[in-house]
């Protein structure tokens, strides 16, 4: 029987593409191309012919391993920004959130609400920004630790702040709108302010976790 894999490796040129990526293809066509050939077989073709005519199942290999090339690059392209961006970007913002739940819930205590008076508000606030520095690390050095680009570990760091960023710009004064609220419309001031405190200040304060992992890793030398 012949090497299939071999006859594709000989017709096929790849470039381009991730290693893994060729070997999947590889094996795919080879596995179709021997069950075309085994069922020519089946039906009486001699060798030879059954190998002609599943060659033939392919009518042009350099349009197919363009095609195949493009395809496939596009898919590892979106299966790599979801590695380096999308996952550390979530794993920072659920910490975040996570440490602002627990913070809230410490606030909702009776012997914190007693001294929620006595500026324990903006301690809880000052702890919550101190703790942003860690999280901007986290997801900075996630998207680093799968070769994310300096702007995916940017974004990965920040993503915290670009959620409540958004949530202040857009969903609150559409929530307003919908529910015809005025309030938000009448002191933007508040809005404004409201954004500064938990978007700008924030961002930086991730930016700043994010920092030490924007460089490129230290190439080892042999």
């Amino acid at each position: 029987m012949p090497d299939w894999k071999k006859l594709v490796e000989e017709r096929f040129e790849l470039g381009g593409l991730l290693f893994a990526s060729r070997k999947e293809v590889i094996r795919e066509l080879a596995a179709h191309l021997e069950e075309t050939y085994e069922a020519s077989r089946a039906q009486g073709m001699t060798e030879a012919a059954a190998v002609e005519l599943a060659l033939h199942e392919v009518k042009d290999w350099n349009v197919l391993a363009a095609d195949i090339r493009r395809a496939k690059s596009k898919e590892d392209s979106m299966n790599h920004r979801t590695r380096s961006l999308w996952l550390p970007a979530l794993a920072s913002f659920f910490a975040s959130s996570l440490f602002l739940f627990v913070l809230t819930e410490i606030s909702m205590r009776p012997p914190m609400l007693v001294r929620l008076h006595s500026g324990a508000a903006q301690q809880l606030y000052a702890v919550w920004i101190i703790g942003q520095i860690a999280f901007g690390a986290l997801g900075a050095f996630l998207s680093r630790r799968v070769g994310g680009s300096r702007i995916a570990r940017i974004v990965a760091g920040t993503f915290p702040a670009i959620v409540m960023l958004a949530s202040c710009v857009i969903v609150i004064p559409a929530s307003a709108l919908m529910q015809h609220n005025d309030f938000i419309f009448h002191n933007p001031g508040r809005l404004w302010w409201g954004t500064f405190l938990w978007a700008v200040v924030p961002a930086v304060t991730l930016l700043l976790g994010a920092a030490p992992f924007l460089q490129e890793p230290a190439k080892r030398h042999a």
